[in-house]
């Protein structure tokens, strides 16, 4: 029995401080996963159980200044990583589209780069009081099995990736999905603000780009296990691949459900 747990003290060391990056491994919900687990575990019990079940007899919170607050630090830190990310690293060539291996070395440009990932996974974890947002309202049906799966998938990929791989081709996967989260913060910020400016076709093409973001992120990382010279480690394409594979399935079957089949129902 001590050997086992010896065995088990020291692969936990080994996986969680030896094959850590060194420059991240000290930041702030980076050194163990047990904080990440307990987040993810809470705000699950709460979106499922909790949450509802405090809300069952009293009536929808308005949080309507609270949510506009929200919306506008969260179109301002998506857009401030989707802007840093083309300005410092793509446009001038410092990182490539195609293939980018990890940069281990340290310099003022990779200090940039870890600082971003890092905030990037911080937001993901602030995504979360969206679905807070959605259970104090009342609007159950909004915190779908996609919608939850989704922000604990991201919260889990957003530590694997500050942890391990802070940097190099996966930087494209914040790029996008921050470009993709501005437009969408921006939708609710208006949703709130000027209800009556919103259209439903808005709605519409928010998730169309949310299926090309899947798509592209696919492409980005698949290519990678098929071309040999690219020297970004395949087990992160491997990590990540299967994710982004089945919440692009997710975000059809919502598409078709919500756009197609409603529409030739009411054809009908």
């Amino acid at each position: 029995m001590g050997t086992l747990l010896y065995n088990i003290t020291q692969l936990y060391h080994y996986v969680n401080t030896e094959l850590a990056d060194p420059r991240t491994n000290g930041f702030f919900l980076v050194s163990s996963p047990w904080p990440i687990l307990v987040i993810m575990y809470l705000y699950h019990k709460f979106v499922r159980n909790w949450g509802p079940a405090f809300m069952e007899n009293r009536p929808p919170y308005q949080l309507k200044n609270l949510m506009i607050f929200y919306n506008v630090v969260q179109v301002y830190l998506s857009g401030y990583v989707a802007l840093r990310c083309l300005l410092i690293l793509y446009l001038p060539g410092h990182y490539s589209i195609w293939c980018q291996k990890m940069v281990t070395e340290d310099t003022p440009i990779e200090r940039i780069v870890i600082s971003h990932v890092h905030l990037y996974y911080v937001i993901k974890i602030v995504d979360l009081l969206d679905t807070v947002f959605f259970i104090l309202r009342k609007k159950f049906s909004q915190a779908s099995f996609l919608h939850v799966y989704h922000h604990l998938g991201m919260c889990l990929l957003g530590f694997m990736g500050t942890k391990y791989v802070p940097g190099g081709h996966g930087v494209m996967l914040g790029f996008i999905n921050s470009t993709v989260h501005a437009v969408m913060y921006t939708y609710y910020l208006v949703s709130v603000v000027r209800p009556q400016w919103v259209r439903r076709w808005w709605k519409k093409y928010i998730t169309q780009m949310q299926i090309l973001q899947f798509f592209l992120l696919i492409v980005h990382f698949g290519h990678v296990l098929f071309e040999p010279s690219c020297e970004y480690p395949k087990w992160v394409s491997l990590a990540f691949l299967p994710h982004n594979i089945f919440i692009l399935f997710l975000f059809l079957d919502f598409y078709f459900k919500e756009y197609v089949y409603k529409k030739q129902d009411k054809a009908k």
